[in-house]
Parts: C-alpha cells; sequence; structure tokens
C-alpha cells in the first residue's frame, strides 16, 4: 500500500548527466588527441585508415567519432566496415545500439544489443544502453531489470543510474517503487544530494509533505548556505495548502540573501532567485498570515 496518495503521473524531471563511452574507443591505439574537436579526430582517423585500410579497430574508432558527431549513416557505414573485415568483433554490436539508441532507432538498437548480451552478458556498457533502450520503448519492467544489473556492474561513482531507474519508474506511476529505490542509492552514497533532491521531489509528488520537509531539513543542516533550501521549503509548504508557514520560509530565505556580500548577492542566479521570493511574497501577504 502507497504510504501517500498519489498526486498526478506528471513527468518528474531529474537533473542528471551520465558519462559514457565505447570501451574500444578509449583503448584503441591512435595519435589524435582527447581535447581535439570532433571533425579534426575525424579527419585524423581517417588519414590513418588511409595508411592501414585493412584495420577493423580504426573503422570502430571513426563510426564512435561519427556517431558523437551525429553522422548517423557514416557511423553506420564504418560499422559494418569493421564487421566485414573482423566478423569476431562483438563490440560492432554494443556500438550499433548506441548509435541506433542516439538515432532514435530504438528497436533497431534493441535489437542490435540483445546480440551483444548473448556475447557479452556482464558488459557494463551493454547492460546501461539496455536499459536506456528499454526506458526508450516504454518497456518498464525491462528497463528496471537492466539498470539494477547496470548498478551491480557499475563502477562506485553509479549514482545517475538510480536516479535513471527512478525516473522510468515515476514516468509510469510507479512513485513508491521509484522511492525505493532512490533510498537503496541514497543508503549506498550517504545521502548524496542529487539523490535526495529527487527522493523529495519524489515524497512532494506522493504528497507526503511532512517526509519531504524531514529529508529537506536534514540535507540542509550541514549547509553553510540556506536560501535555497528554505526557498524549497517554503515551496513544499505552499503545496501542502500552508500558505503562512511558506512566507515565512520565503522571507527567511530572502533576508539570507540580503545578508550576503554584494559581490555574491549580484550572482545572477542569486538575483533570478530574489525576484522570484518576492513575486511569491507578492502573492502571499503578511495581512492574511496575521
Amino acid at each position: 500500500m502507497p504510504r501517500c496518495s498519489v498526486q498526478s503521473n506528471k513527468k518528474i524531471i531529474l537533473k542528471a548527466s551520465l558519462l559514457w563511452s565505447i570501451v574500444f574507443v578509449l583503448v584503441t591505439s591512435t595519435n589524435v588527441s582527447a581535447h581535439d574537436g570532433l571533425h579534426e579526430q575525424i579527419i585524423a582517423v581517417t588519414k590513418e585508415i588511409a595508411k592501414e585500410p585493412n584495420n577493423a579497430n580504426l573503422y570502430l574508432k571513426r563510426a564512435e567519432l561519427y556517431r558523437l558527431h551525429e553522422e548517423w549513416k557514416n557511423s553506420e557505414k564504418d560499422f559494418d566496415r569493421a564487421e566485414k573485415l573482423n566478423p569476431n568483433l562483438s563490440v560492432v554490436d554494443l556500438g550499433r545500439g548506441k548509435l541506433w539508441l542516439d538515432a532514435k532507432r530504438f528497436s533497431s538498437a534493441k535489437l542490435a544489443l540483445e546480440k551483444f548480451l548473448t556475447r557479452e552478458p556482464n558488459s557494463f556498457e551493454g547492460v546501461i544502453t539496455m536499459a536506456r533502450v528499454s526506458s526508450k520503448l516504454k518497456q518498464t519492467k525491462n528497463a528496471v531489470k537492466y539498470f539494477t544489473q547496470a548498478i551491480a556492474l557499475s563502477p562506485k561513482d553509479s549514482a545517475e543510474i538510480y536516479l535513471e531507474r527512478s525516473q522510468t519508474l515515476a514516468e509510469v506511476g510507479k512513485i513508491n517503487e521509484a522511492l525505493r529505490g532512490l533510498d537503496e542509492g541514497i543508503e549506498r552514497f550517504g545521502g548524496l544530494v542529487v539523490l535526495q533532491n529527487a527522493a523529495i521531489d519524489l515524497e512532494v509528488k506522493l504528497r507526503c509533505y511532512d517526509a519531504a520537509l524531514a529529508r529537506l531539513d536534514k540535507l540542509a543542516a550541514p549547509m553553510p548556505r540556506k536560501e535555497s533550501f528554505l526557498l524549497k521549503r517554503g515551496e513544499i509548504l505552499l503545496r501542502a495548502g500552508k500558505k503562512c508557514e511558506a512566507r515565512k520560509a520565503f522571507t527567511e530565505s530572502l533576508t539570507v540573501i540580503e545578508a550576503l556580500s554584494d559581490f555574491r548577492k549580484n550572482v545572477r542566479a542569486i538575483q533570478t532567485m530574489k525576484t522570484y521570493l518576492q513575486n511569491l511574497l507578492e502573492q502571499i501577504t503578511s495581512k492574511n498570515c496575521e
């Protein structure tokens, strides 16, 4: 049974970004600097291919660069060439899976990844890519299974995967399950801010306002700067219908901002927050809270 009633099935946007790349790009020997632009790297690898036209690894390298450059057809052609030169390169199907995920050809991506995972079932890159493809195909059960497997296979910095899994569940209204998954990550990473923020948003979505506020207070306690936490506290209280308590939090947030140095107060983000707070306070007049 859910702890609180679900407010809506509206998509929760979890800010998160997960940096990943195909293994063969990282290990393939090349003279190209990682700091060069993609176009320059493509040109450099093309020159190497001219010298070694039968080197499958170079075609793999260029295929990945084309993918990152969003040249889908050129990338596909290079994966085909690499496979023709070396039919035993299972990583070609991983590359195709990533390519077709990026190109929004999700069914094709799934087929390629299924083929790859048959040969490399414990590949982190293969599993996490399949999780994302399954999510795009709205195959939630499979997506969650693969995200969970990716967490087990992942390096220590896997917090983003917890977020992705949670978002996949939240998008189909499985808010309690999404929240439980986040709590697993919070326990593992010791209350990482990005996971706690996502959990707070889910508590609000469930209308568990007290639980959301408790999480927020715990998160804010060790922080030297409180203005953003006070703002969020006010927003939660406002959602809970506690306008006067919300006004108090907004006022405290504005007071903290006014106490900042002139340099910090003039930062654009702080100025934007200040204007937002002032607009909120205009909507909840002190007269109504007397």
